[in-house]
């Protein structure tokens, strides 16, 4: 770390009273010193290579982490939500260490945890009683951070006006939901990486998959059952096939549609919020990657079984023209097909919509570096500022002007920014967007 940048770890900025509770924000000031360590993260399966440095808890994990350069004042103010497919991912690890984006941009950075899993996004407050808060807890959680930040921002030499609100897949998808939640101060900038206002899930289907969750569960003494109970029932329904979990009705966990809650955070999808104007005032950068399906490990890309318009019927509920035409009978194009459906269209569809309200988007392309293919979380480097290829300079530089200056010039859709070679089998955002015209991805 430079000596030029102090860290705040482990601060807390809400408290639970059980693990499916609303969170209750704390006192949104900075420490009196520099200092800490990183709080437990938020309670999840394990994960094979994936390690949690500080534990876990499912009550005691709403801490947030700080980095700014030494005497900063009004400083612009970065904001990282880590993915993790919903179910798993911490802010509480060395890997997302926001030291070196803080000297590169200047800036404070914030890493922030939120619950995941069914102890984040389970929707079982049609159970009511100690279940009434329990939809879109995990969301609920980013929320309750934003708005500590915003208030405390100035208590680490920041400028929560200049705010630069930043996520990938499963951050990603959250950041664009919470950009527009109730209640909520829009950010001066949106960066989302590999994800837009999508992973939408509507409030039944929401409900039933949190009813399959509970099960032979007790509902009522669900706040009192061991966590790793609840794990296990998580475990034995959730899907690991992507094509599942982000078809036109998704099956797991996701951003749910809370209207009529009193605490709602989603009363409208997202997208709908963008084409209304709510983000005008916002910049917003969405990113993917050429090559999105080589960021997962087998189990996780359904294989191409039959011809490409049942598998494409399957996924989407539709099989226009225009999407067979764009792709061929292998599983290349498949996984492209999947890449481009799941990732790349929601971003190029949530800079479109966000132009066509009269606001500032831009779009960005993380193709390959030599060999390596510009897959699901090749970006990682460049935000974080640690990377030497030019694929991540060209990230990290593109990043540090948005969070500096509010916007990027260029990269509309017609044009997009590039960081990284472009495959020619490669369909381009804009042509994304009207080849998969009146074709939904809640």
């Amino acid at each position: 770390m430079s000596a030029e940048i102090d860290a705040w770890l482990g601060v807390r900025f809400a408290t639970l009273a059980h693990p499916f509770a609303a969170p209750v924000p704390t006192e949104a000031v900075a420490p009196a010193a520099p200092g800490g360590r990183f709080g437990p993260a938020p309670i999840q399966p394990p994960v094979p290579g994936f390690d949690l440095p500080s534990g876990q808890s499912a009550t005691d994990c709403l801490t947030l982490n700080v980095w700014a350069p030494r005497g900063a004042e009004a400083a612009p103010v970065a904001v990282w939500l880590f993915g993790g497919g919903f179910e798993m991912g911490t802010a509480s690890t060395p890997y997302f260490d926001g030291a070196a984006l803080a000297e590169a941009a200047q800036s404070v950075v914030v890493t922030l945890n939120y619950r995941v899993g069914a102890f984040g996004f389970g929707s079982f407050a049609h159970r009511g009683g100690a279940l009434s808060a329990a939809h879109d807890l995990g969301l609920q959680d980013v929320c309750a951070a934003l708005r500590w930040i915003h208030a405390a921002a100035a208590s680490f030499g920041g400028d929560a006006s200049r705010l630069t609100l930043i996520g990938q897949s499963a951050g990603a998808f959250l950041a664009a939901a919470a950009a527009v939640a109730p209640g909520v101060p829009r950010p001066r900038a949106l960066a989302c990486f590999s994800g837009g206002a999508s992973r939408v899930i509507a409030a039944d289907d929401a409900a039933r998959f949190g009813d399959a969750i509970l099960g032979d569960l007790d509902a009522e003494r669900l706040i009192d059952l061991d966590p790793r109970a609840v794990l296990a029932a998580q475990a034995a329904v959730a899907p690991r096939d992507l094509g599942i979990r982000n078809g036109v009705r998704p099956v797991g966990f996701g951003v749910a549609i809370d209207e009529g809650a009193p605490d709602a955070v989603v009363p409208r999808h997202p997208l709908d919020a963008v084409r209304a104007g709510a983000l005008r005032d916002t910049f917003v950068l969405a990113a993917a990657g050429t090559d999105e399906m080589e960021g997962f490990g087998p189990g996780s890309v359904p294989a191409l079984d039959g011809p490409l318009v049942d598998a494409v019927q399957t996924l989407t509920g539709a099989a226009p023209r225009s999407v067979r035409d764009a792709y061929d009978e292998t599983d290349a194009a498949w996984r492209r097909l999947l890449g481009d459906y799941i990732y790349r269209l929601p971003a190029a569809r949530l800079v479109a919509e966000q132009r066509a309200a009269g606001g500032g988007a831009a779009y960005l392309e993380v193709g390959r570096e030599g060999d390596t293919p510009g897959g699901h979380g090749a970006e990682f480097d460049g935000i974080f500022a640690r990377g030497r290829d030019a694929r991540s300079r060209a990230v990290q530089e593109t990043l540090v002007t948005l969070i500096q200056d509010g916007r990027v010039d260029g990269g509309g859709l017609d044009a997009a920014l590039v960081a990284g070679a472009v495959p020619a089998a490669s369909i381009a955002p804009d042509d994304l967007v009207s080849i998969w015209q009146g074709v939904a991805r809640p």
